[in-house]
């Protein structure tokens, strides 16, 4: 796919989102308005979360190499990253704007973010108060960090996020990041609670869980197969916010500089998703 038209997609979608947020008013109420938009700044973020590059100082560096012409005022590093974290709330205005819940069903799961190595996390002094230890089952290990629940729609897009110790249950983040939602919603045997369900049904959410092989289920297995067949998808987006966005490698001096790094990386996965479904006849 031609890189420029992927660049110039990213700048009219994240331009336009913007505007339909601040109804075309300025954002800022103090000040010149700076000559480097908000627009552009989040499109060469996104941008380079693409490219893979890994962190805000590499991707300024990145920028003023491959894409002077296109940003003349882009300016200097600290500028630069000082302005990316900032945005932290217009970044969640727009994702929560151009990515919502499907009609037909919705999946969630759960995926550590450890924050460093478990030797150094003792003397690690970042995150004092916040972070925790807890255990990965799929890694079988503990590990010293946070934990996010996310919620996936039918387009494979993460529409929705809640980030918090690694000690926190998810049926805690569930019930937090499903307000609001109705219909099918899909997860794994960590979540089979019966207080859970009826919760969610006071709520018209239908949980579809697969039971322990202990429990009787007299559901059908070809719709049982199906759900769970569809709920792994959630684990394939995991997988490429993983290796390809390097969601867990987020550094960060403080919570609010790294929750905005990932909710970043979610947004440049999403826009990636939507950029290649839009694009695929091109």
């Amino acid at each position: 796919m031609d890189p420029e038209l992927r660049l110039i997609w990213i700048y009219c979608v994240i331009d336009e989102a913007i505007r339909s947020i601040s109804e075309n008013k300025r954002v800022r109420q103090r000040g010149l308005s700076p000559i480097l938009t908000d627009a552009e700044v989040l499109t060469i973020l996104i941008w380079g979360e693409m490219m893979q590059l890994p962190s805000d100082a590499a991707i300024w560096r990145r920028a003023v190499t491959d894409l002077k012409a296109w940003f003349p005022h882009i300016g200097t590093e600290w500028n630069f990253v000082r302005r990316g974290t900032n945005l932290i709330h217009v970044k969640k205005q727009i994702q929560e704007r151009l990515f919502g819940s499907s009609a037909d069903w919705n999946a969630f799961d759960g995926l550590p973010l450890p924050v460093c190595k478990n030797a150094r996390a003792r003397r690690d002094k970042r995150f004092q108060g916040e972070a925790a230890w807890s255990y990965c089952a799929a890694k079988d290990e503990r590990y010293y960090g946070f934990k996010a629940g996310f919620l996936m729609n039918s387009h494979n897009e993460i529409f929705r996020y809640w980030i918090g110790p690694a000690n926190v249950d998810e049926r805690e983040m569930l019930l937090c990041t499903a307000v609001g939602m109705s219909g099918l919603l899909l997860a794994d045997k960590g979540l089979i609670s019966i207080a859970l369900e009826g919760q969610l049904a006071d709520e018209g959410i239908c949980l579809t869980v697969p039971y322990r092989k202990n429990m009787p289920d007299d559901r059908p297995r070809w719709v049982l197969r199906q759900a769970m067949r569809l709920r792994r998808r959630i684990e394939t987006a995991f997988s490429s916010l993983v290796q390809w966005f390097g969601i867990t490698r987020t550094n960060g001096r403080d919570f609010w500089r790294w929750s905005a790094r990932i909710l970043r990386k979610i947004l440049a996965y999403n826009l990636l998703l939507r950029f290649e479904r839009d694009f695929a006849s091109v």
